[in-house]
């Protein structure tokens, strides 16, 4: 991590660490930071939501610390050259299944959903006009309340088509290896082992659902109880214990350190 991003860390202004190319870039840093202090370096699993799978390429072995830093900022480039800023957004629709927000929605022009959060917890991607004109929408099918995102671009969506190419084509020439524990990815919410193929993973990934609802099930079907979260603050615990009440989730955040 060079000085420059530790000073905008440090005493900001909060407006240009909030652009998509710093804050993936720090938001990465402090995770790899609390991945090293954790100990837990031979999980049996690892996963990550978004840009959080970078640091599941690391955690798992396929990538070294470094070159996932890199990765991240690049990949942030790609993602803030392929729209104007202030033309897409995010918004997470709270009390709604992905099937009744797709009825809604699929009628519509310029909006899509991103993320399969839980159950009852879907994020939609797209043109700000048009998250708007599906708020009330959703309201009358159902949904709890529509939150607004805090990003500078629409990830997960057809939006994102000209950085998953840019992506695609970086990524061949970065060095990856087999991993060395189980990696189940964004994309497909299911594991990979080969490089070429995690490569075009990582890439669908930007046009693509993440699809974490899912992840987490296929992790809990497999065996896994224990779930860690890793970040600068805990996000995914509360939804891991919805969809696997069972499970025992546990946190570690720059909030505790």
């Amino acid at each position: 991590m060079d000085q420059e991003l530790i000073d905008l860390m440090e005493k900001g202004p909060e407006d240009d660490l909030g652009l998509t190319v710093h804050a993936q870039q720090a938001i990465y840093s402090v995770t790899s930071a609390l991945w090293v202090k954790s100990g837990l370096d031979q999980p049996e699993m690892v996963m990550g939501h978004s840009l959080g799978e970078y640091m599941a390429l690391v955690a798992a072995g396929i990538v070294s610390s470094d070159d996932g830093l890199t990765l991240v900022k690049n990949r942030a480039v790609f993602m803030e050259r392929a729209m104007p800023a202030g033309k897409g957004g995010m918004a997470a629709v709270l009390g709604l299944s992905y099937r009744d927000v797709s009825s809604v929605i699929d009628a519509m022009e310029d909006v899509w959903v991103a993320n399969i959060n839980q159950a009852r917890q879907v994020v939609l991607a797209g043109s700000i006009h048009s998250i708007r004109e599906a708020g009330p929408r959703l309201k009358e099918k159902g949904a709890k309340k529509i939150v607004p995102l805090k990003v500078s671009v629409a990830s997960h969506c057809p939006y994102m088509e000209s950085a998953r190419e840019e992506l695609q084509e970086y990524l061949r020439g970065v060095r990856m290896q087999e991993p060395t524990t189980r990696v189940v990815f964004n994309a497909t919410a299911r594991e990979e082992t080969e490089p070429d193929k995690i490569r075009t993973l990582l890439a669908d990934q930007l046009v693509s659902p993440v699809r974490w609802d899912e992840s987490v099930r296929y992790a809990a079907d497999a065996g896994i109880r224990r779930f860690v979260e890793i970040g600068p603050k805990s996000v995914l615990a509360p939804l891991v214990k919805r969809i696997i009440p069972e499970a025992t989730v546990e946190v570690v955040s720059s909030h505790e350190h």
